[in-house]
């Protein structure tokens, strides 16, 4: 049974009625996802390990699936409320971290604490999920990711295929060809950001492009990619966008904010042809 009400700033968690409310504004959580949100804030600004959550949550094992799918389903109801002063992020390698400014550790105390950590895994520690169409260019970065020595290597060429791989999978990065067909990455992407999938809505990604268009650099910032892999890979370049993806911390904008963001931006862009000569 939970604890009585939790006010956390200008958020109160009312476990009568299973329901985060905000000024005059209210959604409900259920009782799984209040008692979710109720331990992540009494922690508040703490790093919390799934095994943590599984212990004061749900009370015996549960998987590392279950807990994400949670923790994203929480996000997007958190996010219907359009909050900016309280999210959920994901500390790679350690667990969840509920942040709001201004109640016990600030920010600034916690990012290095994150950033540390980030340090502390090399790219050798990562499970990556590559998102291809073409089969040269992912063969390619199978063996660049090989060479590098990343712990965890999974291709698709589908983003249906993605979706699938997440729910059976827990990544580290995702890696995103822009240029799958009818703009699937970037409805990908959305999907992710906006806990659509059984990917953490925080995870890493990278998109991957033949050619740096201010377009795609737009839509990169719209929804917090960590970087553009060019075509064709370049091993150092990939090393690089790892590292940065490895120490990255997404903190999330409200789930509308995604929504938003347009997805055929890039539907005149063709891959250019190799002239041939005579």
């Amino acid at each position: 049974m939970l604890e009585k009400n939790l006010v956390v700033g200008e958020f109160l968690i009312d476990t009568s009625q299973n329901s985060l409310i905000h000024t005059n504004r209210k959604v409900y959580l259920g009782p799984l996802r209040t008692s979710l949100l109720h331990f992540l804030c009494k922690n508040v600004n703490k790093v919390v390990t799934r095994e943590d959550l599984a212990q004061h949550v749900w009370g015996r094992l549960v998987t590392d699936h279950t807990i994400n799918q949670h923790i994203s389903q929480l996000r997007k109801s958190i996010g219907t409320l359009v909050l900016h002063g309280l999210n959920i992020s994901t500390i790679p390698k350690r667990g969840y971290i509920a942040r709001m400014d201004g109640i016990g550790l600030s920010e600034n105390q916690v990012a290095p604490m994150a950033r540390a950590e980030g340090n502390a895994h090399s790219v050798k520690n990562m499970k990556v999920l590559v998102v291809e169409t073409e089969t040269s260019e992912r063969n390619l970065l199978i063996e660049q990711l090989n060479t590098l020595q990343v712990s965890y290597v999974e291709c698709v060429a589908t983003s249906l295929d993605a979706e699938r791989s997440v729910a059976l999978q827990d990544f580290d990065l995702i890696i995103v060809d822009s240029l799958l067909v009818d703009n699937t990455g970037i409805k990908l992407i959305k999907d992710v950001r906006t806990g659509k999938t059984s990917a953490a809505a925080d995870i890493s990604i990278l998109t991957s492009h033949f050619d740096v268009q201010r377009e795609l650099l737009g839509l990169n910032s719209l929804l917090d990619i960590q970087g553009l892999l060019l075509k064709p890979f370049d091993s150092q370049r990939l090393k690089q966008m790892l590292m940065v993806a490895n120490k990255a911390n997404v903190i999330l904008k409200p789930q509308a904010a995604y929504e938003l963001v347009p997805t055929d931006v890039l539907s005149d862009f063709v891959q250019p042809k190799v002239a041939v000569n005579d």
